[in-house]
């Protein structure tokens, strides 16, 4: 992200002649795009915006520009949460790869371009592993109400897109139950086998609940009497789900 003078004046609501101040007299604090060579825009990167943010903080009529000196020495301008709240407020949700980036960046990921966020397959796995982390915060931050919906609907769809990505049925449905018989057509054709019961039951409580996948999304009313949800056999459930996908998976490749 690159910003004009004109962009910084704006943010920081000041006026461009004291940007231009700033960028000349720390100019050791900044990027080189601040100062650049003559007859070239000056462009301010979103840390020069926080080195800024702070200049504006201790700036005064007289000002004492070693001692704001003093303080972008001692990093100053990254203890503080005004600041840090500022440049929450100006950074983009999806940015430009930083040009220092490396595998030490733990903090997010690059996606888009040519980085691939997966296929249905690995977005089941991602939606199911989603679940399990989601249920293991409710039982250790006893929040078992507030995170039930959103733990059951990545489960929820999670199985969705096994049977999807499984019998490479990508129809506009969330029905379970139809994605479930062709899964069935698929492994008895190719295996002459069928799905255990406890898989059977598992679709049916699904399909029973949230029959067109919006009941967990968006809270809507249950037609049925109250029943028990226990969250340690649910994510067991869904971890031999898992593994069986992948079983099938693997043989279905071995065809």
């Amino acid at each position: 992200m690159k910003y004009t003078v004109a962009d910084t004046a704006n943010n920081l609501k000041v006026e461009k002649d004291l940007i231009k101040t700033w960028a000349f007299k720390f100019s050791d604090y900044l990027s080189p795009s601040a100062n650049p060579p003559k007859g070239e825009q000056r462009e301010f990167e979103l840390e020069d915006i926080r080195i800024m943010a702070f200049i504006l903080l201790h700036w005064e009529e007289n000002p004492d520009i070693e001692c704001i000196k003093m303080g972008l020495n001692a990093n100053s301008h990254h203890d503080n949460f005004l600041i840090d709240d500022f440049i929450v407020q100006l950074t983009p949700l999806f940015i430009d790869p930083p040009e220092n980036i490396d595998e030490t960046w733990r903090h997010g990921i690059v996606f888009g371009g040519l980085s691939q966020i997966g296929d249905a397959y690995f977005l089941a796995k991602s939606y199911k592993l989603a679940g399990d982390r989601l249920m293991e915060a409710a039982l250790q931050k006893d929040e078992q109400w507030e995170l039930f919906c959103p733990a059951i609907y990545n489960y929820r769809h999670a199985t969705e897109l096994y049977l999807k990505a499984t019998t490479n049925n990508f129809k506009l449905s969330h029905d379970l139950i139809y994605l479930y018989s062709e899964l069935k057509k698929l492994l008895w054709d190719k295996f002459n086998s069928i799905p255990p019961d406890w898989f059977d039951k598992l679709m049916d409580a699904f399909n029973d609940f949230d029959p067109n996948g919006t009941t967990f999304r968006y809270g809507s009313k249950v037609s049925r009497d109250e029943v028990w949800v226990d969250y340690n056999h649910v994510k067991t459930l869904m971890g031999w789900l898992d593994e069986s996908f992948d079983n099938i998976r693997i043989h279905l490749r071995g065809v």
